[in-house]
């Protein structure tokens, strides 16, 4: 036998041994032998050059097997993962480069080897040691801005259709409003409390809590368009709340960032397609308890009775018709004549229309399909999503589809040059019954106007004078026809070249270009319906029929260039960037109107055939700036940062249109100072930090500094028999405005214990808005116009805020963490110009935010506070209450007489008690009996989040809530009254001479409803807002199908809360409006 060990070939003496037989065998022309030698060669050369099938086990620092680690050939897509044990096989050469990687673990390049076993070291501070900032990233530990972040894990699990949903209580001073579930309902977004003072709709002058700036990828985007986007598809969220880390985004930066980062691919990873599938039941959480007819009418004739009057034969008809109704609503009449009339009537009928025309449960289901992966060069991330969500409504619901789609493409061209490209779409289509505005919401309309809302049917009967006809039921005008169909489009294109010069100074441009489309469609049908006269047919509000659409389009440009420099020079750590950023937005509205629809099926303008209406209006705007940030760490210890940024608009005048807002920043890592080494066993980190920074804010309409003219249809005066069309001046303006500026000061602390497992942040801060656009002088009437506005207002608020997270993992099969968030904040003015006189009536200097006016409530009146004089007319007893209602009696409230008495000096300061209840002068020196009695803002917000993992299940609960509100009530959805469907709890728990001691004042009294301290409510709840059950099939039964990963998810939304409001409102949502929904879902993510 020829001797030959495995690595014969590589052995110089022994090769030389076997050539030298070879050509003895040749020379005997021993050719078998030859032969059979030259296969036993080539066979040991090819065990050198094939693939074996390696075997080795990846194990954490406890010697745990880690389940699912990737296992890849090092620069391929070729790999596999772990199995339950640990364990994985691999076709690989021996001594191959492996990379083995897993979530919170620090990566291993080894050489595969038979039997290998790779022991990954944990590193908590994996998941968040790098955070996204302005135009970059940087390392957690080296902030010293207030930056808060969350992953997609914060998003993902939780049966809400929007971010906004998603984000309520994750992060501290991020104050979510999302108080409607209507499908197409939009969550707006505040950062750390009032921002600036303004005037609402009504030209009423209020504290605004104004959004932050919201970039995605870089590109700008508002609260609606943010709600179009696909939960599935973000990354990470990052929140920069101060001035130091949002003034490198300067003037619209102002009150904070909100940057969202989509998901992308990553390196060495072969396709990985994943499709999540979730179907979901929404419930209103609460409902109104409204009365049935009969007990409306029955509280109407007892509040007749209970202030000194008669009821009339009338009422005690309609009672009576309506209980035989109640009674036998087969054999009774539905309505009945009007005294004296033939063809007038009252509906004497009962319905509810919550019930009617309210779901008890309705869908929403959702759709993702995504692929991702990449090679040793290339990344990409594409995905499609679909999600249809169904109103509340039985009838004509709501309905929207959202459909998205995204795709991510980054290459490396060459060692220096990288490129990457960003398409999204997203678009949603929402169609709902067009309800006339006369008639208000739909929600609140329904309890109100009772004899058509509550008494009357939807259609007349077939037996009725005028059969088969609509009723003015509001459920009427929800069914009969009339739409309204709103279009939304949203794209981005984006492309984003890198050039790296030399290690850690890259060259970096973004290109964006984002185009918005806008469209809607009114069609109302002439509609024929019966009031309370079978001899008349109305067609009110409805005639003529009529179709009008609305369509804008706008374009937004963005160019970003910039360059960034880091280098470390033994202890010294040094970055710089410097960049030329350029904004430009563009928008075109079109609006037509056609009376006169020849068919409702045909709703289109030109087939019209009655008058027509058309318009149009464009506008636009531009940013340009400059921006730098500096950046020094000594030693790993002490850390410095400067941010500026010299920022223009188009929205001021030409002079005034440029401004330079800096920042500064510093922060001392005491955990990395030799005298802290001897707690280093248990304090991971320790820093303190403090920023000062002044921003500008450009949130002025686009030509506040130009005159403004505009057309007006037809002047008041006749002119030659005829009304001419018109022009109206515009107003007078102010030469100067400029910028309104906020000046920021934070001081945070940043900690960590215990290998990582707790860590700690806390923030304080204040912030000052001055130069505010305000309402000037007052000028005198005859001058035909109003002074112009002026930068002069001042406003501040001041707050904190805390996170505190605790993680640990106890063994290999379980691993939690419990996270806690917790802000506060009070703004006040401390400058209003458009006041002097200091009337409560608006802003005032020295107003909280949220404060409650009102009067001190005692009680409810009886018998013995009254005098009965002559005429049997109640008199009440002590102070006069006349000035909050003409007449009062046993059963309504009595209030505290505090003040009043004007003073002798310029001001009529409050001299004591005036024996009146009255607001005084109304001033701040002189409000009568008012007091600030509570303050509805929210002084703390909270959330606690846990997350459970055992073996293959996971678990996730999550409550939120507020602390320390006031709200005062006076919805006629609890109490009733002017016309509505009111309470049934209410009613029966309200005064009667045979129940003095009640809970509420005698029904149906709204003079009672003035702001007082009765009805003053703890607006405090908690919630559970979130439950998450999850399950991950087994790997041997998903591999039989050759499936990666199966996860099934069950989960609840708004489940339940504890809450002092009474039950027929939302804590969250305390007003009549479309309801808040209990959710619950199932979901399905499949990896392939």
């Amino acid at each position: 036998m020829i001797p030959m060990g495995k690595n014969f070939l590589f052995n110089p003496d022994k090769l030389l041994y076997y050539l030298n037989l070879i050509r003895k065998m040749k020379k005997q022309k021993h050719l078998t032998i030859l032969l059979l030698l030259l296969c036993v060669i080539g066979t040991a050369f090819a065990q050198q050059t094939v693939n074996s099938l390696i075997k080795g086990q990846v194990i954490d620092s406890n010697g745990e097997p880690i389940i699912g680690a990737n296992v890849l050939v090092n620069g391929t897509t070729q790999g596999v993962i772990t199995d339950l044990d640990g364990y994985y096989q691999l076709n690989v050469k021996n001594g191959t480069v492996l990379k083995i990687s897993y979530m919170g673990y620090t990566e291993q390049l080894v050489k595969a080897r038979q039997g290998l076993v790779t022991t990954l070291q944990e590193n908590s501070e994996l998941l968040d040691e790098v955070v996204v900032v302005g135009f970059g990233t940087q390392k957690k530990v080296n902030l010293t801005g207030a930056v808060a972040s969350v992953s997609s894990e914060a998003l993902e699990n939780k049966p809400v259709g929007s971010i906004g949903q998603a984000l309520e209580g994750v992060i501290p001073n991020l104050n979510v409003s999302a108080v409607s579930a209507q499908p197409n309902s939009v969550a707006t977004f505040n950062v750390r409390g009032g921002t600036s003072m303004g005037q609402d709709s009504n030209g009423n002058w209020q504290i605004q809590t104004g959004s932050p700036l919201i970039l995605v990828d870089g590109v700008q985007m508002d609260e609606t368009y943010l709600s179009m986007l696909n939960p599935s598809d973000i990354e990470s969220i990052s929140l920069l709340k101060d001035a130091a880390s949002a003034a490198i985004y300067g003037a619209r930066a102002t009150y904070g960032v909100l940057l969202v980062t989509t998901k992308g691919g990553k390196k060495d990873q072969k396709a990985n397609v994943t499709y999540n599938f979730d179907m979901q039941w929404n419930t209103p959480s609460h409902r109104p308890d409204i009365m049935d007819a009969y007990t409306i009418q029955l509280a109407a004739n007892q509040l007749t009775e209970l202030t000194g009057g008669t009821v009339s034969t009338w009422s005690e008809q309609l009672l009576a018709a309506k209980k035989a109704w109640r009674d036998d609503p087969e054999n009774a009449p539905d309505w009945i004549y009007q005294e004296g009339s033939d063809s007038k009537f009252s509906w004497v009928r009962s319905m509810n229309p919550y019930d009617e025309a309210v779901k008890d449960w309705t869908p929403m289901q959702k759709h993702t399909v995504s692929v991702s992966g990449g090679s040793a060069k290339t990344i990409y991330y594409i995905s499609l999503g679909y999600q249809r969500q169904e109103g509340m409504y039985k009838i004509n619901t709501d309905v929207q589809n959202r459909f998205n789609g995204l795709m991510n493409v980054e290459t490396e061209i060459n060692n220096w040059f990288k490129l990457g490209a960003k398409i999204s779409y997203n678009s949603t289509n929402y169609d709902e019954p067009y309800l006339n505005p006369m008639k208000g919401t739909l929600w609140s309309a329904m309890m109100g106007e009772t004899s058509r809302n509550i008494c009357s049917p939807i259609r007349t009967s077939l037996d009725d004078p005028q059969p088969d006809m609509w009723t003015d039921n509001i459920l009427g005008w929800l069914a009969y026809g009339a739409t309204r169909t709103t279009k939304r489009t949203n794209a981005i294109f984006n492309v984003t070249p890198t050039i790296t010069l030399m290690p850690g100074w890259t060259v970096k441009a973004e290109f964006s270009y984002a185009p918005n489309e806008y469209f809607q469609k009114k069609v109302i049908p002439t509609r024929e319906y019966v009031v309370d006269d079978w001899s008349s047919v109305v067609k009110t509000h409805t005639d003529p029929s009529s179709v009008d659409e609305t369509v804008t389009h706008s374009d937004y440009y963005t160019i970003n260039a910039y360059t960034n420099y880091n280098k470390t020079f033994g202890k010294h750590d040094v970055g710089a960037m410097i960049g030329f950023n350029q904004e430009w937005y563009t928008s075109r509205q079109t609006y037509a109107k056609a009376e006169g629809i020849l068919n409702a099926d045909l709703p289109y303008i030109n087939s019209a055939t009655g008058n027509q209406y058309s318009g149009d209006n464009a506008n636009h705007w531009a940013i340009r700036g400059m921006f730098a940030r500096l950046n020094y760490v000594y030693n790993g210890r002490y850390l410095l940062e400067f941010n500026g940024r010299y920022d223009g608009t188009s929205r001021f005048p030409q002079a005034d249109r440029f401004k330079f807002f800096p920042s500064f920043s510093a922060g001392w890592r005491i955990s990395e100072e030799n005298f802290m080494q001897p707690l280093r066993p248990w304090l991971d980190n320790l820093k303190i930090r403090g920023s000062w920074g002044s921003l500008g804010n450009q949130n002025v309409d686009n030509y506040a500094y130009i005159s403004e003219y505009s057309s007006v249809d037809y002047v008041s005066w006749n002119m030659g028999g005829s009304r001419p069309m018109g022009i109206s001046p515009g107003g007078l303006i102010s030469p100067s405005l400029t910028w309104e500026t906020a000046t920021t000061l934070d001081f945070g602390i940043d900690a960590t214990f215990l290998k990582n497992r707790l860590d700690f942040t806390f923030d304080w801060y204040t912030r000052e808005t001055k130069d505010i656009l305000m309402a000037a002088d007052k000028y005198p009437a005859v001058l035909g116009s109003s002074a112009p506005k002026k930068n002069s207002g001042i406003l501040k608020t001041n707050g904190w805020e805390l996170s505190v997270t605790w993680r640990d993992r106890v063994n290999k099969d379980f691993s939690y963490d419990v996270n806690f968030v917790l802000s506060d904040y009070i703004t006040k003015v401390k400058k209003f110009d458009g006041n002097p006189n200091m009337s409560l009536s608006t802003l005032y200097d020295g107003k909280v935010m949220g404060e409650i006016w009102g009067y001190t409530c005692l009680g409810i009146l009886q018998e013995d506070d009254f005098t009965i004089d002559e005429n049997g007319k109640y008199i009440l007893n002590g102070p006069s209450q006349t000035d909050l209602g003409s007449t009062w009696y046993p059963g309504d409230l009595k209030f505290a007489d505090l003040g009043g008495t004007p003073g002798n000096d310029a001001n009529k300061t409050d001299a004591g008690p005036d024996g009146k209840v009255n607001s005084g002068e109304n001033t701040i020196y002189n409000h009568g009996d008012l007091r600030v009695i509570g303050n509805n803002t929210p002084r703390f917000r909270f959330g606690l989040n846990t997350n459970l993992n055992w073996k293959d299940f996971s678990l996730s609960v999550f409550f939120q809530g507020v602390a320390k509100r006031d709200v005062f009530i006076s919805n006629n959805m609890l109490f009733g009254g002017s016309d509505s469907a009111g309470n049934y709890d209410t009613f029966i728990n309200s005064w009667t001479p045979e129940n003095t001691d009640a809970k509420y004042h005698m029904y149906g009294r709204s003079q009672n409803l003035t702001t007082n301290t009765r009805y003053l409510y703890n607006g405090a709840f908690i919630r559970l807002k979130t439950l998450s059950l999850g399950y991950t099939l087994p790997r041997e039964w998903t591999k039989k199908i050759t499936l990666n990963t199966v996860r099934v998810n069950l989960s609840g939304y708004n489940l339940f809360e504890i809450s002092g409001i009474p039950n027929v409102f939302d804590p969250e949502s305390i007003q009549s409006a479309y309801p808040m929904m209990r959710s619950v879902a199932l979901g399905v993510q499949v990896n392939f």
